[in-house]
């Protein structure tokens, strides 16, 4: 039998190649980094923050029941028997322990990153592979939740999905790292994060430094859009496989369709369906797909699998209000439209840029808020009667409201931050909320 994997005193001395106070041989029950949820008998790891310094909530811990911490300088007052290790950077040290978890039990780990579409992969990628695998919960996908997902995993899990994200150079690769995928996922490059990332060469350049920290014998997804996501993707790891809708991917459906009843798709001489919107979503389906098999699961079991995957809320869902349909993406990404945040020195622009799309697909009725108002203000005043321009949700909806009829398809789409799922209950205020058309799931 194998022996279950343990945080002992010694072992985290020499993950992180430091000494401790106190007692050597302790074993601790867990890790954690919040004093609200932290269990009797673990390990906390005091983190610093632009806003605050764990060690200063050393003493709450004690009182929820450490055993010992990780510090950067020793508190003030703490008992004697508090174990304590002293480390340069405790977020560095975080990441060692999750570092040396992953090595110790040795899953098979299955690695997503993207501007957009990694959570619904990871979601989806997860329910195809079934009761092996663990994903990531939540959006634990920065340099704090990536190391708690890999500290969370049950050890029975051969398989983990994990979801890396990034707003600044260098984070996926330190991510990558500690994870050490035997496959890297990338569902696609854009220009978001720009503020942390400057343009969209340095948003390929973070994605695509997933695949420097691929394991020997691992492999590569790419989707096929856009086309420099691809060609840098190959010179980086010649035999990667791209995924996606284009003549030229590797994978890439028989045939496909995209309504507000949901997308189909046929792959392999199969049809699948899901019932959010949209092509990105037959191509983050697809790379799911591609990834299961990969990792043995049948395309016949895949279809039945995905039949009851549970779509994560807010992202390409699909509710039905009464007559109406109320499409509702409000993740990162770009018709009720609110402001794309972290876009740096190109906000302007890139609003701009996407307000013109909107007006060539010929929208009938388009809300814009924030910075798409403004946007819509400097761009398209021959529309002036057919957009509706606010500062904010609340007074663009009371607008908006008075023009539907309530048999229309609308699409709320806006960056997280906006807090566009406000307009949700008022939407199902007025034209009679129904159970959403498909089942949401957790948190890409």
């Amino acid at each position: 039998m194998t022996q279950r994997f343990s945080w002992t005193s010694d072992r985290i001395r020499e993950t992180l190649e430091v000494s401790s106070t106190g007692k050597s041989a302790r074993v601790y029950s867990g890790i954690s980094t919040d004093t609200r949820t932290l269990n009797r008998g673990e390990l906390f790891v005091a983190l610093r923050g632009e806003r605050f310094d764990g060690t200063e909530f050393v003493a709450a811990a004690v009182e929820a029941g450490a055993a010992g911490a990780i510090v950067e300088r020793r508190p003030g007052s703490v008992p004697a028997e508090l174990e304590l290790f002293v480390v340069d950077d405790a977020l560095w040290a975080l990441g060692q322990l999750a570092a040396a978890r992953r090595k110790a039990l040795d899953p098979t780990v299955v690695a997503i990153t993207g501007t957009s579409g990694k959570t619904t992969t990871r979601a989806l990628l997860t329910a195809l592979l079934g009761g092996a695998a663990y994903g990531s919960p939540g959006n634990y996908n920065n340099l704090v939740g990536v190391p708690l997902s890999i500290l969370a995993a049950p050890e029975r899990a051969k398989i983990w999905i994990l979801e890396l994200a990034s707003n600044q150079p260098g984070e996926i690769e330190r991510l990558g790292r500690i994870a050490e995928p035997d496959y890297a996922v990338i569902t696609s490059a854009s220009e978001g994060h720009l503020e942390g990332l400057g343009n969209l060469q340095g948003v390929l350049d973070e994605k695509l430094s997933l695949l420097s920290t691929v394991r020997p014998g691992g492999r590569a997804l790419v989707a096929d859009e856009p086309t420099e996501l691809v060609l840098q993707a190959r010179d980086r790891y010649p035999d990667v496989l791209t995924v996606g809708l284009g003549r030229d991917a590797d994978e890439r459906p028989d045939a496909w369709s995209a309504t507000a009843e949901g997308v189909a798709w046929t792959w392999s001489g199969i049809d699948f369906e899901l019932p959010g919107f949209g092509a990105h979503m037959v191509r983050n389906a697809l790379l799911a797909i591609v990834a299961a098999r990969l990792l043995g699961v049948d395309p016949q079991l895949a279809t039945q699998r995905l039949s009851i995957a549970e779509i994560p809320p807010m992202r390409g869902e699909v509710r039905r209000l009464g007559d109406l349909t109320l499409l509702v993406d409000c993740y990162n990404a770009n018709v009720l439209a609110g402001t794309m945040l972290e876009l740096g020195a190109q906000s302007n622009l890139l609003h701009e840029r996407v307000a013109d799309g909107l007006v060539d697909a010929g929208i009938e009725l388009i809300a814009a808020v924030g910075e798409f108002a403004t946007a819509f203000r400097r761009s398209t005043h021959s529309r002036r009667g057919d957009l509706i321009l606010e500062d904010e949700l609340e007074d663009a909806y009371r607008e908006l409201v008075t023009r539907l009829r309530g048999d229309e398809v609308v699409l709320l789409k806006a960056s997280r931050g906006m807090k566009f799922e406000r307009a949700i209950p008022l939407f199902e205020r007025d034209f009679g909320g129904r159970e959403r058309a498909n089942v949401s799931g957790t948190e890409g």
